[in-house]
């Protein structure tokens, strides 16, 4: 894999969100790379696939944050999920647009996103989720243990950092990326 002296946006390269988070990055001079694990439906330009020892990297990573989200049809779906460490592993800061859920729990983050933003929990890594319902931002608090809104909108710190979400993106989703990037790179 090339070095990199300048921020890096990683990514899925799937529909919607990763999508808009790879558009941003191109225009902003962000390099990306979009993972993915064997299949012709990736079709990002800057994907790059894992091998199986990876593959099996992430799996363990699958199950370790499954452990917390306790869903059933893991195993359907572990080459999507697989592909989410590394996207997380190689970030130093997660930001992620998706919908968050108030459970007696606390907050959660719905669908397929939560995989990766759990495992950016289970690291200790800096999570930011758009919920695109509430139009907020909000950030993971370690010593409550749950989502709290953001008092001003999030800007990229690191060089490293992972823009992942829902595919079902919406026109605010849309705009948080794009807000976010202009108030880190303007």
């Amino acid at each position: 894999m090339k070095q990199f002296t300048k921020h890096i946006c990683y990514s899925g390269g799937a529909e919607g969100a990763d999508t808009y988070f790879e558009f941003f990055s191109n225009k902003f001079a962000v390099d990306v790379i979009a993972y993915s694990y064997k299949t012709k439906h990736h079709t990002s330009e800057n994907k790059y696939e894992l091998n199986e020892m990876q593959f099996a990297e992430g799996v363990k990573h699958v199950h370790k944050a499954n452990l917390v989200l306790k869903r059933a049809k893991v195993n359907s779906y572990l080459k999507l999920l697989a592909r989410n460490w590394f996207q997380v592993k190689n970030a130093d800061e997660v930001f992620a647009i998706s919908i968050l859920k108030n459970t007696d729990n606390g907050w959660c983050v719905q669908g397929g996103t939560a995989w990766a933003v759990q495992m950016a929990i289970n690291t200790n890594k800096p999570v930011f989720v758009f919920d695109q319902d509430q139009v907020q931002w909000f950030y993971y608090d370690y010593y409550y243990k749950n989502f709290k809104k953001c008092v001003n909108n999030p800007k990229i710190t690191a060089l490293h950092f992972a823009g992942i979400g829902t595919r079902n993106i919406n026109l605010f989703g849309i705009n948080a990326i794009e807000n976010l990037f202009k108030n880190t790179f303007e």
